[in-house]
């Protein structure tokens, strides 16, 4: 993990590393609704991938967030068109909405299992840390569920 920090943190790379954690089994029971299918298919893969590959290259910007960074509603649009495939806002807003309570609970346990370990690196801590306060902030502001326009609005200019 030391190796891992010091490489994506290192000054000799021209272009900074885009890691990404994407979650396939997204239900609509797990963003409010109450269908079990998923919010997503294989295909839209492709998206995720491009969208990923434009951030690296500059080519689109993302929206901040204290987990990390998150696509524009716009530009996934119009990379789902590009596969023929229509990608409404009511969709994208379910996918990129973060449920503080569940990320909290997801983070805590992850915290705990990586205590358990030995050698790992104090910087993942702080990270958690981070992660925690920033998210505690947007729980305070807005509640348990923030929606992309309220994390776009929190963000300083």
């Amino acid at each position: 993990m030391d190796a891992q920090f010091a490489f994506f943190n290192s000054d000799k790379l021209a272009y900074e590393p885009v890691m990404a954690g994407l979650n396939y089994f997204l239900t609509d029971s797990a963003r409010g609704g109450d269908g079990k299918q998923l919010l997503g298919e294989k295909q839209d893969v492709i998206v995720w991938l491009g969208w990923l590959e434009k951030l690296a290259h500059g080519d689109v910007e993302a929206i901040e967030t204290p987990i990390g960074r998150i696509p524009r509603y716009d530009d996934l649009r119009d990379l789902f068109r590009e596969i023929d495939k229509p990608y409404p806002k009511d969709l994208y807003d379910k996918q990129f909405a973060l449920y503080v309570d569940n990320i909290l609970a997801r983070i805590e346990l992850q915290e705990k299992a990586y205590r358990e370990e030995k050698n790992v690196p104090e910087r993942l801590f702080e990270i958690y840390a981070e992660q925690r306060e920033g998210l505690k902030a947007l729980k305070d502001t807005f509640g348990s569920i923030v929606s992309v326009e309220q994390i776009i609005g929190a963000s300083p200019s």
